[in-house]
């Protein structure tokens, strides 16, 4: 913490040096030359007001607080040095000469901060303290200078928060003063001895002490304990001072001004380590907040010394101390613990909420089912007890073992001293607030189980869903791996089977295509070469009939180039690629019926019939088409085709010219296409009739037959 206030210090000094307005430096007349000049720019917050100021030294700063004073004949003032100081070592009666500027800093308003380059000019003498009072400086006087003032050390410890920082809480004449130090290593044993001392305290008088806390008012910043002359020593015996008063004496302001008190008396409860309370005699109940962690046994008779403090209700003792003391008569034991409810602890007779501190040190009983325990490693956690549907915390710090074998879902009894925690007075606020509620378990035996929450406790019922869960999860991501794996392995099985079947497809389109070419274009050479054969024989012979044979072999010649260019149309058609038959058909004759009128009526659905079987069908098709156009002249021609039980029917007729179905051009004249019809439909066990007359068309109707498969 020191370091960051320091280097928030040289931060904040940094950046109001760079936010003066240009063209302002030590030569003009706004710089500040003396300290009242300064305290005047300091009080009307003229912020990146420059200074330079010769003047002595009389509170110099040091390592850790880097507040010191000056003081001219003007008057005095308190300076900041930044965050790398000292370089330059100054000491009290040293005259030097700063230089710098005031900037905003906190809370604490504008500060004069130096710019680290103070010049020693000359050394002197350490200047003199003011000889002053608490009851002066709390009027105001003085401030900014180093005083000397007595009183009695009311109080003295470390702050909690900057353990850098020592307080001594001074008292004289009924008033309080706060004293502060800075050290890296406070003593606090010393601090401790100085309690009871009246002192004399050298030090600087100031309004706002950097990097203390605020005590509301002025506070005396010195050296540390070199500083402090003790006029009358604290007693040699801290345990001889005056015993607490009685309660009609609790009244806040009174009691904020006595001297240390002492109690005797039988603790009736311990908790936190540091606290307990105490029964007296006079049966007052005292509550104790020890210096140290060492508090005595529930039960012992102890004599302890403190700084009295109240919370209205009863004496309590702060920072206290204490030895065991000797057993006295008047001292009762505890009478037996008094059952009550949630209800009766923190509700009026109506039902509305409100403490009933008569409670408070009492010994008490209260029966409820445990909704949460202390955290593992933390022994100040108390355990949480439902009752009447309100929590009433159980503490057991005291005495842990006091929990084991509790486990939420129990219900206890237990039995213990009643602690309503509450607020010391202070003067801004005349009603301390209650702070909590609770039952400070006294021994082990305090707490009896009375009975065990059934097996099927929360917790356990959270586990075995969580563990069932957890089976799921790994059930489900089992057969996601699954899954996964056969989609993979299916992904491959389908891939392979594809491969399989393009490569059947392949094998059994070049077969197909072999087939092809061997039954039609094969025979169709073979007789062309006959032809020509024959024609050469009868060249010098018969020349009528060599001119016969040669037409037949370009007839001939002509039907394999067309069926060629019909193999190659076939290998680029996408025809088979149809969902419908009707669709098929037509896309396999549009290249050859243009101007014709063409109606097809093919009910065959195209998933029944295999690829092989609708490629014969087309091509039959087709064939017969170009028939009717090129040698039938047909302008219309109609396509009709049906499955009629396990036969595929189809026909084709047209309006041409017609023909002898009993006398027609055949093989032996080069023409192929009935022949080659033929023999496709004998392939697939079919029959075909054709029906024509001349000058009346001609139709030919077709029967398959369709394997299983195909169906």
């Amino acid at each position: 913490m020191l370091l960051m206030n320091r280097s928030l210090l040289a931060s904040a000094l940094f950046l109001a040096l760079l936010q003066t307005p240009k063209g302002t430096s030590a030569a003009t007349n706004n710089v500040v030359r003396s300290a009242a000049e300064l305290n005047a720019a300091l009080r009307e917050e003229r912020i990146g007001a420059h200074f330079d100021i010769t003047a002595t030294v009389t509170y110099p700063c040091n390592s850790i607080c880097c507040t010191f004073a000056v003081e001219d004949a003007s008057g005095a003032a308190v300076l900041r040095e930044d965050a790398f100081f000292p370089k330059c070592p100054m000491k009290a009666g040293d005259r030097v000469r700063i230089t710098g500027s005031t900037f905003k800093y906190k809370e604490s308003g504008s500060v004069a901060a130096s710019d680290n380059t103070a010049r020693i000019i000359s050394h002197g003498p350490p200047p003199t303290p003011v000889e002053t009072s608490i009851p002066e400086l709390l009027e105001g006087r003085h401030v900014n200078r180093l005083v000397r003032l007595c009183g009695t050390v009311r109080d003295a410890f470390v702050d909690e928060i900057d353990p850098l920082w020592g307080y001594l809480v001074l008292q004289d004449a009924g008033r309080t003063f706060y004293a502060t130090f800075a050290s890296p290593s406070p003593d606090v044993r010393a601090l401790n001895a100085l309690v009871g001392a009246r002192i004399r305290l050298t030090g600087l008088y100031n309004p706002y002490i950097v990097g203390s806390r605020r005590t509301g008012g002025l506070q005396m910043l010195f050296s540390g304990l070199d500083a402090v002359d003790i006029v009358q020593p604290a007693p040699k015996n801290p345990f001889d001072v005056p015993l607490l008063g009685s309660e009609r004496e609790l009244r806040g302001a009174i009691v904020s001004g006595m001297g240390r008190r002492r109690a005797v008396g039988r603790v009736v409860a311990v908790w936190h380590g540091d606290r307990m309370l105490l029964r007296t005699s006079d049966g007052q109940t005292v509550r104790v907040d020890l210096q140290e962690r060492n508090p005595p046994e529930f039960g012992a008779i102890i004599e302890c010394v403190g700084i009295p403090e109240t919370d209205l209700y009863r004496f309590n003792l702060s920072r206290a101390v204490w030895r065991p003391a000797a057993p006295e008569a008047a001292i009762q034991q505890e009478a037996e613990p008094e059952a009550i409810s949630a209800s009766q602890l923190l509700t009026d007779r109506n039902g509305v909420p409100a403490v009933q501190v008569r409670y408070h040190g009492k010994p008490v009983r209260v029966t409820g089912i445990v909704r949460s325990l202390p955290a593992p490693g933390h022994p100040y956690d108390r355990l949480g007890l439902e009752c009447d549907r309100r929590i009433v915390p159980i503490d057991a710090s005291a005495c842990p073992a006091a929990f084991d074998g509790v486990e939420i879902g129990c219900i206890v009894e237990v039995s213990g001293v009643c602690l309503i925690e509450t607020e010391n007075w202070r003067p801004n606020a005349p009603f301390p607030h209650v702070e909590g509620v609770a039952v400070v378990v006294r021994t082990s035996a305090d707490v009896r189980i009375v009975s065990r929450p059934p097996w099927w406790t929360p917790k356990r019922l959270m586990t075995v869903i969580g563990a069932l869960l957890a089976v799921l999860v790994g059930i489900f991501v089992w057969n996601r791996s699954l899954n996964r794996l056969a989609e993979r392995r299916g992904a491959e099985l389908s891939e392979e089977k594809l491969a399989r079947i393009s490569s059947d497809m392949k094998v059994g389109e070049r077969t197909r295509l072999a087939i092809e070419l061997h039954d039609s274009l094969s025979q169709n050479l073979t007789g062309v070469s006959l032809e020509i054969a024959t024609a050469t024989k009868l060249a010098g012979q018969d020349p009528g009939g060599t001119l016969s044979h040669l037409e037949i072999a370009a007839k001939s010649l002509k039907s394999c180039r067309d069926e060629l260019r019909n193999c190659i149309w076939d290998l680029r058609n996408y025809a088979l690629e149809e969902r419908d038959m009707n669709d098929a058909v037509r896309r396999t004759l549009a290249p050859f019926v243009d101007g014709i009128e063409l109606a097809v009526r093919f009910n065959v659905p195209r998933e029944r019939l295999a690829d092989d079987t609708a490629h014969v069908l087309l091509r039959i098709i087709r064939e017969l088409v170009l028939n009717s156009i090129r040698h039938g002249r047909a302008k219309t021609v109609r396509i009709a085709g049906c499955v009629d039980g396990g036969r595929l029917l189809f026909s084709v007729s047209d309006d041409g010219c017609g023909f002898d179905p009993g006398n027609h051009p055949g093989i032996r004249d080069g023409h192929f296409g009935l022949q080659g019809i033929r023999e496709r439909i004998n392939h697939f066990g079919g029959d075909m009739s054709v029906e024509s007359e001349i000058g009346k068309g001609a139709k030919v109707s077709i029967s398959l037959s369709m394997n299983e498969v195909e169906t």
